[in-house]
């Protein structure tokens, strides 16, 4: 057997003892023999370079068996083996994260965007990285690498943003730039793609196969998940719901509420709702204002928002019927008037597709995009963690 095939076939197995371990708790060697096939004496030996190396440890010992001898040790997983920067540029917030092998967010910090988008961007994002290693106690050793999402059409081969609107960036080099504060592995896409591989790994994605997520805020984007896999396009661009026409005669006479946007996040975004009331009140209204003047019948926020949540409806219901998805889920800053909007959108939803559909607002919080970033890194780089 050539070295090369052996040292492969050593870190699969390495892959699929963690794996076993981190799936089922506290387990034997001898428990993760017998469920991976695998001989024993290969099992043995692969646990101790994965204990010396700090990715498992021993946590006591298990029952003996009938015939008496030796209690087995068992193994646990150590999710502070190592961690991982998760940063998610928004429009108007940077979030940033500091997570564990489980996802968990051990440190979390943000600040605007806006205030530092021309000047100093990524020594803010580098000094409060540094500031949340020092509250970890941890040094660059223990860190594997770096996610981001960006919220634009992003080339994951070379790093280059094509274009991000809420940014205003075109064919920015943001990989660069960030490899010039972290001298790490780092791993970039579009923020709904990130969204979707976080809620398939911690969220309501779970053990879902075929999932679209759709964020709508300022503008809508979507990520589309088929059988496990981020489906990206042949330009990364797949998903730009934002620019589905739900409208004919509207979209003739359309303008953008931002350069760059789509006909859909054009009168359905948060952005464009809080536009349209404003425009007709007279006064400065936000997304979350209208909905609660929704709520309250105010009869101009009703026929805004109505308009709004029937485009959103159709856009979603055309999605549906060409991906079947098991699982719809909505994020963004809309999503968190879910239960005002869900009754209209099912109802045109069950009228246009030819099936029902589950629709599910996002399970996180702010903590959403840094999770999602995470999840990048481990889906894309080459770990021992397989998500």
């Amino acid at each position: 057997m050539q070295s090369g095939n052996a040292s492969y076939i050593k870190k699969t197995n390495q892959k699929r003892i963690l794996t076993c371990v981190r799936e089922g708790g506290a387990v034997s060697r001898a428990n993760i023999a017998k469920k991976l096939s695998l001989s024993k004496p290969t099992v043995s030996s692969l646990v101790d370079t994965l204990l010396e190396e700090g990715w498992i440890r021993k946590v006591g010992c298990g029952e003996a068996s009938t015939n008496g001898g030796r209690k087995p040790v068992n193994l646990t997983f150590n999710p502070k083996k190592a961690f991982m920067i998760g940063i998610d540029f928004g429009g108007t917030n940077v979030a940033l994260g500091i997570a564990d092998l489980n996802g968990e967010v051990c440190s979390y910090r943000e600040f605007p965007t806006q205030e530092h988008l021309d000047k100093d961007l990524f020594t803010v994002i580098k000094q409060h990285v540094d500031i949340m290693k020092q509250e970890l106690k941890i040094d660059d050793q223990k860190i594997l690498g770096v996610g981001a999402g960006i919220p634009g059409i992003t080339n994951i081969e070379t790093g280059i943003v094509k274009e991000a609107p809420a940014l205003k960036w075109n064919r920015y080099p943001v990989r660069e730039k960030l490899k010039g504060i972290f001298d790490l592995p780092i791993y970039i896409d579009n923020d709904v793609n990130i969204n979707v591989l976080g809620e398939h790994w911690k969220g309501v994605g779970r053990g879902k196969n075929n999932l679209i997520y759709i964020a709508i805020g300022t503008g809508i984007g979507s990520g589309i998940m088929v059988n496990g896999r981020l489906f990206r396009g042949s330009n990364y661009s797949a998903g730009e719901i934002g620019y589905v026409v739900t409208d004919r005669v509207h979209a003739d006479h359309y303008h953008p509420v931002y350069e760059g946007y789509g006909f859909l996040e054009s009168i359905a975004s948060g952005s464009s709702i809080g536009n349209r009331l404003s425009e007709r009140l007279g006064t400065i209204v936000t997304a979350k204002e209208a909905f609660e003047l929704y709520q309250q019948q105010h009869r101009q926020a009703v026929e805004v928002v109505d308009f709004a949540l029937e485009n959103l409806a159709l856009g979603v219901a055309n999605y549906v019927s060409l991906f079947d998805p098991e699982l719809v889920i909505l994020g963004g800053g809309v999503s968190g008037s879910y239960s005002i909007i869900r009754e209209q959108m099912m109802k045109i939803m069950e009228r246009y597709t030819p099936g029902t559909y589950e629709v599910m607002p996002t399970s996180f919080g702010k903590e959403a995009g840094v999770i999602g970033a995470v999840a990048l890194f481990l889906k894309e780089s080459d770990t021992l963690i397989e998500i």
